[in-house]
């Protein structure tokens, strides 16, 4: 199983779980925003640097305007204080590939000592012997592996800057050591972003899954930010697109509701402390406080953090990073 709720609820973050929902569904009752609990879940970014040069990603290409560093320990440290008493989730990525920080071993470890899940999203290209035994001594609950190619041309076309040899050594690597100490931590998912250039290799990724013995595969739609990359890289086959492309333009197939729950239920935290309505700000152009400067729980019903959620209640289309959003859309097509 995937994650145990029961392991990670105390009473107090089931109580705040409660609230958040309810005041949830206050909010779209009276158009208003009426926020009564705390976030249950985070995305704090160890780091916005990147070892690849992925084309649709704004990190990878170096079109980040924000700074680039990364997230210390002893701060990460103080959020995590911040926030356990209500959060039981935390995903430790957002820009960036998390393992160029030295420190991420350690911020794993503090937060397993305060009973908070966690789970990391990775390009695997930085793993090796040393620190794949380090991982396991102190792993996450969750470790993606986001690999978009069986093959060079294939990895190659969209993971610029890295080799699949490269990537499908350390996979077998980390899946050979954790076999070999049978453990049943970090669950694995083998994440492959479907595009036109590896649509046919479907068949293919549950193979090598099972041969790897992943917990999970999960295909993902893919994420465009033009009509020209849409036309680039969009599968053919439909049902693997989150997108309608027409009369020279392109955009999400459900039809955008003025409501989204990820305001509520979650936080985004830069490595230098912005706090960010979600994980489609990836500018931090919508800066709603700073944890550095302030206590979340200051910032969390801020008169930012409250106009940005009566303008979702609003008129949730006329926000652009809401426009290419996927809060309540399937993403994932195929999961085993």
């Amino acid at each position: 199983m995937e994650i145990n709720l029961l392991n990670y609820f105390t009473v107090k973050r089931f109580v705040n779980a409660v609230k958040i929902i309810a005041s949830y569904q206050m909010s779209r009752l009276f158009n208003k925003p009426i926020v009564w609990g705390f976030p249950m879940s985070f995305s704090i970014e160890p780091t916005n640097r990147c070892n690849l040069n992925c084309p649709e990603c704004p990190s990878g290409l170096g079109e980040l305007t924000r700074p680039l560093g990364l997230l210390s320990f002893e701060k990460f440290k103080a959020w995590i204080n911040q926030i356990k008493d209500h959060a039981f989730y935390v995903q430790l990525y957002f820009q960036g590939e998390p393992f160029i920080n030295k420190d991420l071993p350690e911020m794993l470890n503090y937060a397993r000592e305060q009973n908070v899940y966690t789970s990391i999203s990775t390009n695997g290209l930085l793993l090796n012997e040393k620190n794949i035994k380090q991982i396991l001594d102190s792993p996450p609950d969750k470790l993606i592996f986001s690999i978009d190619g069986l093959d060079e041309e294939t990895y190659q076309n969209y993971r610029i800057g890295g080799k699949f040899e490269d990537v499908d050594k350390s996979f077998r690597m980390f899946m050979k050591e954790k076999k070999k100490r049978k453990q049943k931590k970090p669950f694995v998912e083998f994440q492959f972003i479907v595009m036109k250039q590896n649509e046919h290799q479907i068949d293919d990724v549950k193979k090598y899954a099972k041969e790897l013995g992943v917990d999970k595969v999960a295909l993902k739609t893919m994420q465009v930010s033009s009509y020209e990359s849409a036309l680039h890289y969009l599968p053919n086959n439909k049902k693997y697109s989150r997108y309608k492309i027409e009369n020279g333009t392109f955009k999400i197939k459900k039809k955008l509701g003025n409501r989204c729950f990820a305001l509520w239920r979650t936080s985004v935290i830069t490595w230098d402390g912005i706090v960010v309505p979600c994980c489609f700000d990836k500018d931090a152009n919508y800066k709603l406080g700073n944890i550095t400067q302030n206590n979340f729980s200051e910032i969390w019903n801020n008169k930012n953090y409250n106009k940005f959620r009566q303008g979702v209640l609003k008129d949730r289309a006329a926000i652009p990073i809401c426009t290419n959003c996927t809060e309540g859309l399937k993403i994932s097509i195929f999961d085993d």
